[in-house]
């Protein structure tokens, strides 16, 4: 007895189409998380180097950045 495509099969199709989808979908997100993960540990590194290397520099613009923030921060209130 054919329900239209909901039973027999055609479901079980559906559901392995599905299911390979998800599993395609999990295997390329686990590839951009650890792609994600490489730039960020380089970004990382790079920002430690510069602050090592030039540390009044990274204090300067920190409380730059800092000032920034707070005007944005307080004409939003």
């Amino acid at each position: 007895m054919n329900q239209g495509g909901f039973g027999g099969n055609g479901a079980a199709h559906g559901d392995s189409d599905r299911k390979q989808k998800v599993q395609e979908f999990a295997r390329d997100a686990g590839a951009q998380m650890e792609h994600a993960k490489l730039v960020f540990d380089d970004l990382n590194n790079r920002a430690l180097a510069f602050i090592r290397e030039r540390p009044g520099m990274a204090l300067l613009g920190a409380v730059a950045l800092g000032y920034v923030v707070g005007k944005i921060a307080s004409k939003a209130k």
